[in-house]
């Protein structure tokens, strides 16, 4: 689906979101839990599914599937406060926008298209790690007022994890896309 091709407002397209939201939301669950120096950290599957609503659907609906599955998922299993659900939702939106506005506009379509998806993957969990970096930067260093050295290192564990949480989303969603992208063009969904 082209971004001049798409009306948000129409139905085909809004169910879209909606199914691709609910895909984000159930994939968030489906996750692998292990200790960490400060906790407990997860690697899950929504973040490829995050990326793979912005490669089917386009920058803007990709982006607002990324951003309520996974801000769903947060009111109902993970818990926190109003405003984390919202750095949530702008964060995953940023994932899926950026990753569907690289492969729709083709940014990388000289290397071919698992290249190309791989590319743009990066650049999606790119902006969704900077923005979930800062939030927990503002949150340790200035709301809780830790010491700028146990702040630092806690970024650098949040880093890693989000690192391998990035390869992982980035595999599974160009899969996924080589997979269902023939069938929904097939189908004429997309």
């Amino acid at each position: 689906m082209s971004e001049k091709k798409y009306k948000l407002s129409s139905p085909s397209v809004l169910a879209m979101i909606g199914l691709m939201a609910a895909l984000v939301f159930a994939g968030s669950k489906i996750e692998i839990r292990f200790p960490t120096i400060l906790g407990v950290s997860r690697f899950h599957l929504g973040n490829g599914l995050c990326l793979l609503s912005g490669y089917l659907l386009g920058a803007l609906p990709g982006g607002l599937s990324a951003g309520f599955g996974s801000f769903l998922f947060d009111v109902v299993f993970w818990g926190g406060s109003p405003a984390g659900w919202a750095v949530t939702l702008i964060t995953k939106f940023l994932m899926g926008y950026v990753g569907g506005l690289c492969f729709t506009k083709h940014l990388f379509s000289k290397l071919g298209q698992i290249p190309e998806l791989v590319l743009c993957g990066l650049l999606g969990e790119a902006a969704y790690i900077a923005g979930y970096l800062l939030k927990e930067f503002v949150t340790y260093r200035f709301i809780m007022g830790s010491p700028m050295t146990a702040v630092s290192l806690m970024l650098i564990e949040k880093f890693a994890s989000s690192a391998v949480n990035a390869v992982i989303a980035i595999a599974v969603s160009a899969v996924l896309y080589k997979v269902l992208r023939p069938v929904l063009v097939k189908s004429g969904l997309i």
